[in-house]
């Protein structure tokens, strides 16, 4: 059974701040990330790292990610194990300055989307994903261009959801509830209704 995971990493913002602007509240509860719909962990960089089960959570919208970016930079994942789906971008001052996608499943697996200008460190990451899925010939069944999203968001950001690492205690994410206000009860809301 594959993730199917959205996690955003907020620059320099503190918890207390972008959990209002979303309408977030801490339970009490701690835990590792996938053990709650909704978490939030401080990271050591200066990240606040938020994660959400399902790839398609509101907290991964445009609009969402919009508003976390104004006068700030916002990193961004939605990841879908089960069909081999990864999207990564980075937001600036409400605009997006870059995102990448790739769609194992439905596209090649060298399937690899880009637009806008991502980080130079990119090309090298890519070069080396390639070479290893042409090395491979399809042979392990390993999908390496599936990386080059993660791999990046991670080199900015510090978190990569299938990777333990020493600067990040698992069982540290503050469990989150969704409140009535704040940008994720607007995301949430259906196209259709206009109250």
């Amino acid at each position: 059974m594959g993730v199917s995971l959205a996690w955003v990493g907020i620059k320099s913002a503190t918890a207390a701040a972008v959990q209002s602007k979303l309408g977030l509240a801490e339970t009490g509860e701690r835990g590792d990330y996938y053990d709650f719909p909704i978490a939030g962990l401080i990271l050591p960089n200066d990240w606040y790292l938020l994660t959400a089960k399902r790839c398609d959570h509101p907290v991964r919208s445009d609009h969402v990610l919009s508003e976390l970016s104004i006068g700030t930079t916002v990193v961004a994942c939605s990841i879908e194990e089960h069909v081999m789906f990864v999207r990564a971008s980075a937001w600036s001052n409400g605009r997006e300055v870059w995102s990448m996608q790739h769609d194992g499943n439905d596209a090649a697996v060298m399937d690899l989307a880009v637009q806008g200008s991502p980080p130079e460190s990119f090309n090298a990451l890519r070069e080396r994903c390639v070479a290893q899925q042409a090395a491979d010939g399809g042979k392990d069944n390993v999908d390496y261009v599936f990386e080059i999203p993660l791999e990046l968001a991670k080199s900015i950001v510090g978190f990569k959801h299938d990777e333990i690492t020493s600067e990040i205690d698992s069982e540290s994410f503050w469990a989150l509830r969704q409140g009535t206000t704040g940008l994720l009860t607007a995301a949430r809301k259906p196209w259709w209704k206009i109250w």
